[in-house]
């Protein structure tokens, strides 16, 4: 589950910066997701991730773009969803070519608010 680990490291780094602070309690987390980047293993992950963090308990917004990809091979386009990815590749329906996908698991931390 990359998803995990992505968010684990955003709450690790994103923790230390709120004690440093003296941030004790967040209120709002606002996150930007691609389609790739499954949003159930995200909200599951930051519920467990930010145990004993100024993170626990804050409502969570989540935003989400479109990944879209177009085959070199094939011209078939469509929007690309983490349920079409193996890994970081996205292997045509049509034709099969397969394209690694650099949005793989793209997250964006917009704002927090405390």
């Amino acid at each position: 589950m990359h998803e995990f680990a992505i968010i684990k490291q955003l709450v690790d780094t994103l923790s230390g910066e709120l004690r440093e602070k003296g941030v004790q309690q967040v209120k709002t987390i606002h996150l930007r997701r691609g389609s790739t980047f499954a949003e159930d293993p995200l909200r599951l992950a930051l519920e467990v991730l930010t145990e004993d963090t100024p993170l626990k308990g804050a409502e969570v917004r989540i935003d989400s773009y479109s990944v879209e990809h177009k085959c070199a091979s094939c011209g078939r386009s469509q929007v690309v969803t983490s349920d079409d990815l193996v890994g970081h590749l996205f292997i045509c329906p049509a034709c099969g070519t397969a394209k690694e996908i650099e949005e793989a698991h793209g997250l964006q931390l917009v704002s927090v608010e405390y």
